[in-house]
């Protein structure tokens, strides 16, 4: 049975058993009357089931005129299974009657013209190959050479390297310098601007030159699917910690537990926690990683078609400290989720107000028939205190305007701004 995969943004992995879509037999019928289901059962505001299929019929007949007016066109009852095997059966028909070139577009047609009735602008059928790569990016694998880099007394150093990947493979390690990428100089590049040059489509080639102790070496790798940390994180100083969470791909909570934890070991009493141009992504890790800041209670509240469901702090190795948030104009979805709770809970919010997205998506897990996907809008979300932030986004505590290009700079002023307000945290040693 397909369920839904809720998300901000999307993400997980395929469940095991399920095989790639190529090798999946196509099955026109199963796809619409899973995607009908989906729809129906999942969509935030529930749908009327005539309007759904008159929807998929007359999208077939727009792309497909003739093949349409070769087969009957189904005359609905009211009845929703008969009819749902009614349209089910004719865009079958219609797809087998037209070249085979035109069969994705026919399908695709109908699948479409019923989530249009949804009027859910973030609704969104895909392609078996595209859904593929959606899930691909869900699971946060990137065209790449499976590393993290972070800027470190201004040198781009390799802070996490992926077991199995090309990194891993060509022998680097964290710690290692980073001095050039295809001949172009990391000097005066922040994190992201070298992760941009990292990455690109697998099966291309890449060539790093690495400095590890006194000795520079040279590595041809070619770049593949494999996923990245999405975590970067260092000492600012003696007491203060920082962890940059990039998305909130699957196990990226974990990833972050794994920073806290090096960090309190290496002595943070504070954190600033970065959610600088994190678009968003899986409900679940965002609910975890905010777990890991708050003591109890609610993380956000959902609402869904049968009303409130709260979303509850979950077990966690809690870090006990203060925690210093970074936000963005693209801080959005499961980002803002984390961001809104611990700015409830009185962590301030500092940089510029976030993008505003309160809405929750689902995807089809496993893919309907044939490895094609569907997204629908399921719920809307409120922050732990009941805000709603809808196209407002969340005030920062402090205001620090700053061009993107500066994160993770030697320019950085919201960075500077959130490590003065992190020091003012640090907790004072009680006396003996």
């Amino acid at each position: 049975m397909t369920r839904a995969l809720a998300l901000l943004v999307t993400a997980v992995l395929l469940q095991p058993g399920i095989l790639p879509a190529a090798a999946q037999t196509q099955d026109e019928a199963a796809v619409l009357r899973e995607a009908y289901a989906f729809i129906t059962e999942y969509a935030l505001r529930a749908p009327d089931p005539s309007a759904l299929l008159s929807r998929a019929i007359a999208s077939v007949q727009v792309v497909a005129p003739a093949a349409s007016a070769a087969n009957s066109t189904p005359v609905l009852s009211g009845r929703e299974s008969e009819d749902l095997e009614a349209v089910a059966s004719y865009v079958a028909a219609i797809v087998r009657a037209v070249p085979a070139r035109q069969a994705e577009l026919v399908l695709s047609a109908a699948l479409r013209g019923m989530i249009a009735e949804l009027a859910d602008p973030l609704a969104a059928i895909f392609l078996p190959v595209t859904f593929a790569r959606y899930m691909e990016e869900l699971r946060g694998e990137h065209g790449g050479i499976g590393a993290q880099v972070d800027l470190l007394a201004g040198a781009i150093v390799i802070g996490d390297v992926t077991p199995g990947g090309p990194a891993a493979g060509a022998g680097l390690a964290a710690g290692d310098v980073l001095l050039e990428v295809n001949a172009r100089a990391t000097t005066g590049r922040t994190p992201d601007q070298v992760m941009d040059l990292l990455r690109g489509s697998p099966g291309t080639t890449v060539v790093l030159t690495v400095r590890r102790g006194s000795a520079t070496t040279r590595h041809t790798m070619t770049r593949a699917a494999v996923r990245e940390n999405p975590t970067r994180s260092v000492m600012i100083d003696t007491r203060v910690g920082y962890i940059r969470l990039l998305e909130f791909s699957e196990h990226s909570a974990r990833d972050v537990a794994h920073a806290v934890e090096r960090l309190r070991t290496r002595g943070a009493a504070v954190l600033i926690l970065d959610l600088r141009q994190n678009l968003g992504g899986l409900v679940a890790e965002s609910v975890d990683v905010a777990s890991l800041f708050l003591p109890d209670g609610v993380v956000a509240m959902e609402e869904r078609r049968g009303g409130l469901v709260p979303l509850d702090v979950r077990p966690a190795d809690r870090f006990p400290g203060p925690v210093v948030v970074l936000v963005d104009r693209l801080t959005a979805s499961a980002g803002e989720i984390v961001a809104g709770a611990l700015q409830d809970h009185g962590a301030p919010l500092v940089g510029t107000r976030t993008f505003g997205k309160v809405t929750v998506q689902s995807i089809s897990i496993p893919p309907l028939s044939g490895g094609w996907g569907i997204r629908v809008t399921t719920a809307r979300y409120y922050t732990r205190r009941g805000r709603t932030i809808d196209g407002a986004g969340l005030v920062p505590n402090i205001m620090v305007q700053m061009s993107i290009d500066l994160i993770q700079s030697m320019r950085d002023a919201q960075l500077e701004e959130a490590t003065a307000q992190a020091r003012q945290r640090v907790p004072v040693p009680s006396g003996p």
